[in-house]
């Protein structure tokens, strides 16, 4: 195991950097702009990286990268004085000088940030929003709780018009705050809000950052001529926004269904659950509601001892006319060894797919025949996976719980993965919609090849009871041979913690789980010591 194994576990992308030299870090920082579009916070973490590093003046690609991300921050962040002052000695204009000038004087001291953080870390969000606005009351033109605010309300979905016809925002500093405003509602999603915002923000401020937002917003409202043409110009002038690239792709040409799928190529639908009868009756209710014509359904109660069992029984008559198999074991064995079981049933292994699911989920209507036609139209896929988000969030997208990732770090006794998300909270306006090749996709609705499952071999017991055992098999698949595909024209709800830094209005992980998080990725460094140039390798041909 690596000295900072722990260290790296805690920090993420800022502990993997430091274990690497200039060269590796443009690298990893190509690597996470060819998956997603770098928000500010992980652009903050790049640049503070790669200008500390010993090698850094003598590197031209460094200090192209850190420009990047310094200007990507200041365009995510427009009033973090920060930013804004590192930004000013790359770029120096009187204009700018006046408007940190004026910000360090309306910012939010030290004494009061280690507040803030101090609330937030112990969840005490009602103290942090009684702090800000008694700021906000004593100088009504305090930026700096005002963008505190804002935060708070993109974090836990409220409603920032509780507060902002109280906030006077200094003249200088209006076009940086126009800039926040939209930003605000354009990443939640809220196009009614957002775009009247974006026609009358300042020409300066029309970032390729900000149009992606811009585009997303578009499309939303039903606009598709004008969101084409913003997502165009961005990567025009952002030649590394892969997602966009990939999203116009998408657009152009659309993944089409193909519904006789549903009854040439037959699919096993497996679901396992333990002690969550309430939830998998929902998720049951929910794949009677799609279009998976009449591939048989297995459902494997796992040693429950609540109400499942009758639940499940009821739930047979909404599927009539269809196979529909109940096996109900004394004990819980766990995840990985309940698909194993699943999979061995034989009228599983007379089907050419298995699809997995969660017994916590909500499928979309299509789901099946969009995931046949993206294996169909290639033999050497072996998984599809889809876009999974949190449950709704009212009056605005939802959060995204996870799309796809690659290797961050294929370093013996120190092997990462990348972020499953593009930023902590990011909603889904729309940007990660289209289809892509990657190392992992989540397991809690996937599609499996049957005959590319027996070559890889069924997912290994020592990830027991559950997690990272659907990661593990992803990466066994892919040192196989086979593709694993993200279908980010299907999204499911998830609507339970299967995570570290889940989002806003989920269930937070308790010690035992944690544990259990920690120890099966120690196993998964274990594991996988020996594939580390291979997967290597692979996340580069990716």
């Amino acid at each position: 195991m690596h000295p900072k194994y722990f260290e790296l576990f805690r920090q993420g992308v800022s502990g993997e950097l430091e274990l690497l030299h200039c060269a590796d870090k443009v690298a990893y920082f190509e690597r996470y702009c060819d998956l997603i579009m770098v928000e500010g916070q992980l652009a903050c973490i790049f640049f503070t990286a790669l200008s500390s590093d010993q090698g850094f003046e003598a590197s031209q690609e460094a200090q192209q990268a850190f420009v990047y991300c310094l200007d990507r921050g200041m365009r995510a962040m427009p009033l973090h004085s920060g930013i804004l002052g590192l930004y000013q000695k790359l770029h120096p204009s009187p204009e700018r000088e006046t408007q940190l000038g004026i910000l360090k004087k309306l910012d939010l001291t030290e004494r009061e940030q280690q507040h803030l953080y101090q609330h937030r870390t112990e969840n005490r969000v009602e103290d942090a929003y009684d702090m800000l606005l008694a700021l906000l009351r004593e100088n009504p033109a305090h930026v700096g709780a005002a963008s505190a605010l804002l935060e708070l309300d993109f974090q836990y979905a409220r409603d920032a018009d509780a507060w902002t016809n109280s906030f006077t925002c200094p003249k200088r500093l209006a076009p940086l705050w126009a800039q926040e405003l939209f930003l605000h509602f354009a990443r939640r999603g809220i196009w009614k809000r957002a775009l009247p915002l974006w026609e009358k923000l300042p020409l300066e401020q029309h970032s390729p950052y900000a149009m992606v937002y811009a585009a997303d917003n578009h499309l939303l409202a039903g606009d598709s001529g004008n969101a084409i043409k913003l997502y165009s110009k961005a990567l025009r002038i952002d030649p590394r926004l892969a997602p966009v690239r990939m999203r116009l792709e998408e657009l152009s040409s659309p993944l089409r269904p193909r519904q006789e799928l549903l009854t040439t190529r037959k699919t096993a639908i497996c679901l396992y659950s333990w002690n969550k009868g309430e939830l998998l009756e929902q998720t049951l209710r929910s794949l009677a509601d799609t279009d998976s014509g009449k591939n048989p359904i297995f459902v494997l109660l796992n040693g429950c001892t609540d109400d499942s069992q009758s639940r499940v029984e009821a739930a047979r008559a909404l599927f009539p006319d269809r196979d529909f198999h109940i096996i109900s074991l004394p004990v819980n064995v766990g995840a990985p060894a309940a698909r194993n079981w699943l999979f061995s049933l034989p009228g599983v292994q007379a089907c050419e797919y298995v699809a997995y699911m969660d017994d916590d989920i909500i499928l979309q209507k299509d789901w099946l025949a969009r995931y046949l036609t993206e294996m169909e139209a290639d033999p050497g896929i072996g998984v599809v996976g889809c876009k999974v988000v949190f449950p709704p969030i009212p009056g605005e997208s939802s959060a995204i719980q996870y799309i796809y990732r690659s290797i961050s770090l294929p370093v013996a006794g120190a092997f990462k993965l990348t972020y499953p998300t593009p930023a902590d909270g990011i909603r889904d306006t729309g940007l990660y919609t289209f289809s892509r090749r990657c190392i992992n996709v989540m397991g809690c609705l996937h599609l499996l090849r049957a005959s590319a499952f027996r070559d890889v071999g069924g997912f290994d017991l020592i990830f027991s009871p559950s997690q990272v055992d659907d990661l593990d098999h992803d990466l066994c698949t892919c040192l196989k041979g086979y593709k694993v595909v993200y279908c980010g024209s299907v999204r499911c709800e998830h609507h339970q913690v299967s995570g570290i830094g889940a989002g806003r209005g989920t269930q937070r992980l308790g010690s035992r789980a944690y544990g259990s998080i920690i120890g099966n990725d120690l196993k998964l460094n274990y594991k996988h010591a020996e594939h580390m140039r291979q997967l290597g390798a692979l996340a580069d041909e990716i």
